[in-house]
């Protein structure tokens, strides 16, 4: 994981409400006992992509950035 990625997710938890958090890890749990990788399609990423976005735009990063640094399931990996 890079420096980029390790703030980022830093970011996104910091600036998480608690309970959507707490949603969002159900939710990947959910996705890991059905036997699937947590993605935009098993999950919802919504607020993830947002601060991912926010943290970027705060950052000089450009829109989507986030995307060539590894895929939703990476990201959600590191949450």
């Amino acid at each position: 994981m890079t420096k980029k990625q390790k703030a980022a997710l830093k970011y996104v938890r910091e600036n998480m409400d608690e309970d959507d958090m707490a949603i969002l890890q159900a939710e990947i749990d959910k996705s890991y006992n059905m036997h699937l990788v947590p993605t935009e399609q098993t999950v919802n990423c919504d607020k993830v992509i947002d601060l991912l976005e926010e943290y970027g735009s705060e950052n000089g990063l450009g829109e989507g950035w986030w995307e060539n640094e590894g895929d939703m399931a990476d990201w959600l990996k590191g949450l």
